[in-house]
């Protein structure tokens, strides 16, 4: 009887993390003039909407869907300026750790020729 116990208790903890997980989108919306919106924690095709209705809300059009991904973890955004005068954007999302996101988002701006990265916003999701 215990035994019955103890694998329905892990049966149910088990079903509750894999539920938790399937709801683990993230995405970031970009606006004309380098303006960001974020979403995240939920399904990423919701997440995509809510990122892309919160940039055209907030900034007006035209907006477009710079990262997304369904996997949950660390995010982060980071900004550095092109010799040329424009901004990188390096975005990094569903990483393990907030220092790997955060590596990557630097990385990502330095391989577009960005100088002197720096990450603005970081979270989980």
């Amino acid at each position: 009887m215990k035994k019955n116990a103890l694998l329905r208790f892990a049966l149910i903890g088990l079903v509750g993390v894999a539920i938790h997980n399937v709801h683990a989108g993230s995405a970031v919306a970009l606006a004309a003039h380098n303006q960001l919106a974020t979403a995240y924690g939920g399904s990423i095709q919701r997440e995509e909407q809510r990122a892309l209705a919160d940039a055209l809300r907030r900034y007006g059009p035209p907006v477009r869907l710079l990262a997304a991904t369904d996997v949950t973890g660390y995010g982060a955004i980071a900004v550095a300026r092109h010799p040329n005068g424009n901004w990188v954007i390096g975005v990094s999302l569903g990483k393990r750790s907030a220092t790997e996101a955060y590596t990557l988002a630097v990385d990502h701006c330095l391989k577009a020729g960005g100088t002197h990265p720096e990450v603005k916003w970081a979270f989980r999701g």
